[in-house]
């Protein structure tokens, strides 16, 4: 018994720490743009995919196709902002089917070219092998994520809270127009924003792409976790999205070593943000402000 209890704790640390870089990005989105970002899936496929079309397929160095698809992102990012985000931003329906169009070509693609069947594996292990604490025996690189989570969520915070940049997002998210007024160039602000949430999901793929399986659908599956907890958190607040991952990874670590059944991870984080809503409908801070 405190065997598992030691695995839930442990796991609920480390997988709250590695959502934060799967949920910060959609966050940033929904308090920024004000868009429920469901094309947000495609980032998780594009980042395992054109690096492996890099480095597999075109044989380039690993550091050169990493930093080749980081180029890429950035550019699919200024295009989906200037062809879907600014013509529609006041259609939020062209918006949303929009940005899932992308995510869905995405998955296609990369199941076109690299089935589910192809071994896809980038060697971006950083310190190999296991760690064991207590009972639980953990991977180095699990543990690496982890920490590099909470690492980038302190920088943003701090990016947000100390630059000038910071506090202009901070200003549009709790009012466009007064953002305006102010001389703050709105439209530069959310360019810079659809390339800055990239950067968190790159960030976790590439650290845990040696340790969980790949597959051209994977992204469905994290953008769900992204949402239950941008949901849960208040829909565009950081700090409540903090809060949000380490439940959500609570009830995930609960679902796979306290009650042995993987498969609910999903289904017990949904019913957990479902109840949350219905005591807290705001959800756990204001989403009128970004912190």
């Amino acid at each position: 018994m405190l065997t598992t209890i030691e695995t839930t704790l442990i796991y609920t640390v480390l997988l709250g720490s590695l959502y934060l870089l799967v949920s910060l990005g959609f966050s940033l989105i929904c308090g920024v743009l004000r868009i429920f970002h469901l094309g947000y899936a495609y980032i998780f496929v594009a980042t395992i995919y054109l690096t492996w079309l890099f480095f597999h397929t075109l044989g380039l160095p690993l550091w050169l196709s990493i930093t080749l698809m980081v180029i890429v992102q950035a550019v699919i990012s200024i295009l989906i902002y200037k062809g879907i985000v600014a013509r529609y931003l006041e259609m939020e329906e062209k918006i949303i089917t929009g940005l899932l169009l992308i995510a869905m070509i995405a998955e296609q693609a990369a199941l076109e070219w690299y089935p589910i069947q192809t071994a896809v594996f980038l060697p971006t292990t950083i310190i190999p092998g296991n760690v064991e604490i207590g009972a639980t025996t953990i991977p180095i690189q699990m543990i690496i994520a982890a920490a590099v989570g909470i690492v980038v969520t302190v920088l943003f915070i701090l990016f947000f809270l100390k630059t000038k940049t910071g506090l202009a997002v901070r200003a549009i998210s709790f009012d466009t127009d007064a953002a305006k007024i102010m001389g703050i160039e709105v439209e530069s602000i959310y360019m810079f924003i659809m390339i800055l949430v990239v950067i968190p999901v790159i960030i976790a793929m590439l650290l845990i792409a040696p340790v969980w399986a790949v597959d051209p659908s994977m992204g469905w599956g994290y953008m769900i976790t992204a949402i239950l907890i941008s949901v849960m958190g208040g829909l565009g607040n950081i700090r409540g999205t903090i809060i949000a991952s380490y439940i959500i990874g609570f009830t995930h670590a609960v679902a796979s070593f306290t009650l042995n059944e993987p498969r609910l991870m999903n289904l017990a984080g949904l019913a957990v943000v479902v109840v949350m809503l219905m005591v807290r409908p705001q959800g756990i801070a204001k989403t009128e402000s970004l912190w």
